[in-house]
């Protein structure tokens, strides 16, 4: 009785760990859209691509050093395609999107991943539905709408194809998600992450190499390369370590849940650059984020 008791006050402190990584992890993803938009004026969207994934890359490869898992060749290769999902063509996506849209509208469509990935993850038989967590999902979705404001979206054709490319961006980003779990369950949250980025750096070449070779580096402000390193260190290296490891104790569904902070972080960071305040429909729709976030994490005993 004494050891039970135990274990599941260690998976409780374990959970309640990762569900504060979650939490940390979009306070920096919500942040790095509106650094990314001050980037992109002064470095291409295929640049910015490249140097954020070649860079990152590797210090996430030899900060996690995956080769000192159990992995087979197969698992390896694996995480190759693993990477093309969940950090090249998902950044590439929603770099270019970013570049064509809005902050406002790649928070908003943000928001389509927990549907995403709870979707998949039943349809692939990896969740059973739960009314409850879908209930949890709608309300915290209800908040992120609320919070950016779904009439403020601009579905223009000057802004259609910026548009579709965050909707895909959702996608692959969601199937990462859940067809990463396996891997994560059986190897570990850092063993994945770190061979996934370590595939990264190779695959974005073909890409982004072109572009890279034309920007001027040397002419860059600081206050640019201040926002480079944000971008790698920050939303890159720190946010995708945490978002891993609240993958090994929690659901995929849960921790694509945790996307409805980005909206509330991307705010008020906007309203930040901007010189605006936060008002009541900020505080409002943080309500309903944290009390959606709370049903959907929250799991019977």
């Amino acid at each position: 009785m004494i050891e039970t008791a135990l274990s599941q006050e260690l998976q409780a402190r374990r959970v309640l760990r990762a569900l504060v990584a979650l939490a940390l992890a979009q306070v920096v993803f919500g942040i790095w859209p509106v650094v990314g938009k001050l980037v992109l004026p002064y470095l291409p969207a295929r640049a910015l691509v490249g140097t954020r994934v070649c860079l990152a890359g590797p210090l996430l490869f030899f900060a996690t050093r995956p080769w000192r898992s159990a992995m087979t060749r197969r698992e390896v290769f694996s995480c190759a395609w693993l990477s093309l999902l969940g950090v090249v063509a998902n950044q590439a996506l929603f770099i270019e999107g970013l570049a064509r849209s809005t902050p406002i509208n790649a928070a908003v469509l943000g928001c389509l991943i927990p549907c995403y990935t709870l979707l998949i993850a039943v349809v692939l038989r990896q969740e059973r539905y739960d009314p409850r967590r879908m209930v949890g999902v709608l309300l915290a979705l209800a908040g992120a709408l609320w919070l950016v404001g779904a009439e403020r979206l601009d579905f223009g054709v000057d802004r259609l194809w910026g548009n579709l490319a965050l909707c895909a961006n959702t996608l692959l980003y969601s199937f990462y998600l859940v067809l990463s779990r396996p891997l994560v369950a059986k190897h570990g949250a850092l063993a994945v992450t770190g061979w996934t980025f370590g595939w990264s750096a190779l695959e974005v070449l073909p890409f982004s190499l072109p572009a890279l070779l034309l920007v001027d580096w040397r002419a860059l402000p600081i206050g640019v390369w201040g926002g480079i390193a944000y971008i790698v260190l920050g939303a890159s290296v720190a946010a995708y370590l945490l978002n891993a490891y609240g993958l090994r104790f929690v659901s995929a569904s849960t921790v694509a849940v945790f996307v409805y902070l980005q909206p509330l972080v991307t705010g008020v960071a906007a309203g930040r650059v901007l010189g605006l305040r936060p008002g009541w429909q900020v505080l409002t729709a943080a309500g309903l984020i944290f009390c959606g976030v709370a049903v959907t994490a929250w799991r019977r005993k």
